[in-house]
């Protein structure tokens, strides 16, 4: 899997915004994935993503790539308005997620497009419900297993083999 961290967002969080992605794709197959997350351009915009089942033309990817996933956040990233309970608008079905904190809610929005990415490569119906429930496990066991992040302004993680984060470079 590449993740590649688009300009804009605060350098600080670069490494810690790699193994957060990473973390949400446990239990997903990785191999042609690249995940690109960019600032967001509106407030509203802020914890949304998209997966493609295919190559996309833009924005530009690596030719390798089969699946490409958008992962879109504040430009400066803050611990407010938390604890937040969101449910997947107008699916009435979709179960209720409670986050405390940032990376939380960025696991669980990266584990949805990721089990979308799973229906793309399996060739199963899409479907948002699955996602979000397969959000909620991965959330809780990403928690059970000591990922939450309860200290603000503690140190980013080391990158873990297997991620390649990488900066992009508007030039090239």
């Amino acid at each position: 899997m590449r993740v590649v961290i688009r300009d804009g967002i605060r350098p600080a969080h670069h490494a810690e915004l790699a193994v957060l992605v990473e973390e949400a794709f446990v239990g997903i197959e990785t191999s042609g994935v690249e995940v690109h997350v960019e600032p967001a351009t509106r407030a509203r915009d802020s914890f949304t993503g998209r997966a493609y089942g295919g190559r996309p033309a833009r924005p530009r990817s690596d030719p390798d790539t089969r699946f490409l996933v958008r992962l879109k956040v504040p430009r400066v990233i803050r611990n407010r308005a938390y604890p937040k309970t969101y449910r997947y608008p107008g699916r009435k079905t979709a179960p209720e997620i409670t986050v405390r904190n940032w990376q939380e809610r960025l696991v669980a929005l990266a584990a949805h497009e990721a089990f979308h990415v799973r229906q793309f490569r399996e060739g199963l119906r899409r479907s948002e419900i699955l996602a979000e429930r397969w959000a909620a496990e991965r959330l809780a066991s990403w928690c059970v297993n000591g990922g939450s992040v309860e200290a603000p302004g503690r140190a980013a993680p080391a990158i873990r083999a297997g991620v390649q984060a990488t900066l992009f470079d508007p030039a090239g």
